[in-house]
C-alpha cells in the first residue's frame, strides 16, 4: 500500500485510536517510522502503547512519501501492507 492511499483512508477514523500491525492475531503497537529511499518502515512494540491515529498521520504526511511502499519487520524480514481493519477502536494495518 502505498502512504498516500493510506493517509486519504485513515483521515476517515477516529482521531484518538491506536495503530497496530496485527500479525497472525497478535497486536504489535506502532511506535515510530523509519524511512528510506525503497519504502517507509514501522517500527512496533508489544510493550509500548503505540502512537495514536493523528500522531501516525502526522508522521507520514510529508510529500517525499506519498509515493512509497509501507513495510513492517517481523524477527526475520520485512513484510509490505496491504490494508488494515478497525476492531475495538484500534487500527489494525495488515
Amino acid at each position: 500500500m502505498r502512504i498516500i492511499d493510506l493517509i486519504l483512508l485513515l483521515n476517515d477514523f477516529n482521531r484518538n485510536n491506536r495503530v497496530f500491525v496485527e500479525i497472525d492475531k497478535q497486536k504489535l503497537a506502532v511506535v515510530d517510522l523509519e524511512v528510506t529511499t525503497d519504502g517507509v518502515y514501522l517500527k512496533t512494540s508489544d510493550k509500548l502503547k503505540g502512537i495514536k491515529n493523528w500522531e501516525f498521520l502526522l508522521l507520514l504526511n510529508k510529500k517525499d512519501y506519498y509515493e512509497l511502499p509501507l513495510y513492517y519487520d517481523d524477527k526475520k524480514n520485512h513484510h509490505q501492507l496491504f490494508g488494515f481493519r478497525v476492531a475495538d477502536d484500534c487500527i489494525l494495518l495488515g
